[in-house]
């Protein structure tokens, strides 16, 4: 069981274990856990957030970890993602984050206005980017990447930091629930507490990916911990199941009734949350 500072990213993902990002597929299905394993997600948000991770939490890394394709048309806008003029570019970055000048800008804001939170910039003065962890349970290896690890007042911190299009309470609430942010911040907890024998406090520092970039703080309390430990215990167990029987249905296994949601039949509106980022 070991907590490793200063692991590149690509020996974190080669290191055996089981991560809790393709963990919480499982709460879809083993179907789409078992296809997330040899099909990473990637969008334009995970992108932008993995720049503005860099950007915020090791700045001093940002401009050897990013390639900016700042290439323009005739007409002056930006230069399309295709062709092979990108294809190039992208084979030239080596492996770098390719970030377009605005995705660019706007990451470098986003580091600004976190990092210009006083109640941010408190957890942030000291500490580790990205720490890796693996530790054991019940016979599976088990590991995590926390954002930032650092202490204060004696007490150890994990910090996460998430970009959002609505970081207030409410609405990015919902959010964490949907995308299982709280399976996260429970493997990490249980992971820290297991290597360690210390149990550390959790926050999060959600940042909004469009201007004004508002920050918001947030501590993770016990309930919402347990709640994570109870969703990820329970997929680990289903995983077992899995791998024992060689078994990976999908989410639907059987013939069933169709259930239209709620509010078709005139019920109070349902919560609808943008997608979210991270």
């Amino acid at each position: 069981m070991t907590i490793q500072p200063h692991i590149p990213y690509e020996a974190y993902r080669a290191a055996p274990g089981i991560n809790v990002s393709s963990l919480k597929e499982l709460r879809r299905s083993p179907l789409h856990y078992r296809h997330r394993l040899s099909h990473p997600m990637t969008s334009d948000a995970l992108t932008l957030g993995t720049a503005a991770h860099v950007a915020t939490l090791e700045p001093e890394r940002y401009a050897q970890a990013v390639s900016v394709w700042d290439r323009k048309t005739d007409t002056g806008r930006a230069a399309p993602r295709t062709g092979k003029a990108w294809d190039a570019f992208v084979a030239e970055s080596s492996g770098r984050t390719v970030l377009t000048t605005d995705e660019d800008e706007t990451a470098r804001a986003i580091a600004a206005a976190v990092r210009g939170n006083p109640v941010a910039a408190r957890y942030l003065s000291t500490g580790l980017p990205e720490v890796s962890m693996q530790w054991e349970r019940d016979g599976q290896t088990l590991k995590g990447r926390v954002d930032w690890l650092t202490v204060i007042d004696g007490v150890d911190v994990i910090v996460g930091l998430k970009t959002t299009r609505d970081c207030r309470p409410r609405e990015f609430g919902v959010q964490s629930h949907r995308l299982g942010y709280h399976l996260q911040w429970a493997y990490y907890h249980d992971g820290f507490r297991a290597i360690t024998g210390r149990v550390p406090q959790m926050v999060e520092i959600v940042v909004e990916s469009a201007a004004p970039y508002a920050v918001a703080v947030y501590t993770i309390p016990e309930p919402v911990i347990n709640l994570g430990r109870e969703e990820y215990e329970e997929a680990l167990t289903l995983l077992r199941h899995c791998e024992t029987s060689g078994q990976w249905p999908g989410p639907v296994e059987h013939e069933t009734d169709l259930a239209l949601p709620i509010w078709a039949y005139g019920a109070a509106d349902e919560i609808t949350i943008g997608d979210a980022e991270e």
